[in-house]
């Protein structure tokens, strides 16, 4: 039987609107000019070009676009491990990448993900052929 279908496109959708969301970010922040003021002296650059000038403002924007980003391959990486060995353990750790990214699409998606994966049938049906009981 077929198990964790709807989690997987689930898991799915949300890693790639995270990776997106990553790449995005990093798209915007490369080709936007951004001003800051240092001292006085009004500056524009962008994101490639705050590198030379502050690494405070690189590191600051290479947190925004990689965030999203590990966050989307966490989330394959649960989908593969879905796949080849169903744990319970996937579940949580798609809740919890849920919960810290509870204000965006993909973090509700993968919220009820975790949650379809803990509440699923494949493990009432696993405790039932463990105890050798007959499924109807």
């Amino acid at each position: 039987m077929n198990y964790f279908k709807t989690e997987k496109i689930l898991i799915t959708i949300g890693a790639i609107i995270f990776m997106l969301m990553g790449l995005g970010i990093l798209l915007i922040g490369s080709f936007t000019p951004i001003e800051f003021n240092i001292n006085g002296d009004y500056f524009t650059a962008t994101y490639w070009e705050v590198a030379n000038i502050s690494m405070g403002g690189f590191w600051l924007w290479t947190i925004f676009w990689v965030i999203p980003c590990v966050i989307g391959l966490m989330g394959m990486i649960c989908w593969f491990s879905l796949k080849k060995t169903p744990k319970k353990s996937w579940g949580v750790i798609l809740i919890i990448m849920g919960g810290i990214s509870i204000f965006s699409l993909a973090g509700i998606l993968y919220l009820v993900a975790g949650i379809m994966v803990i509440n699923s049938k494949y493990w009432r049906e696993k405790k039932v052929m463990s105890a050798g009981l007959k499924v109807d």
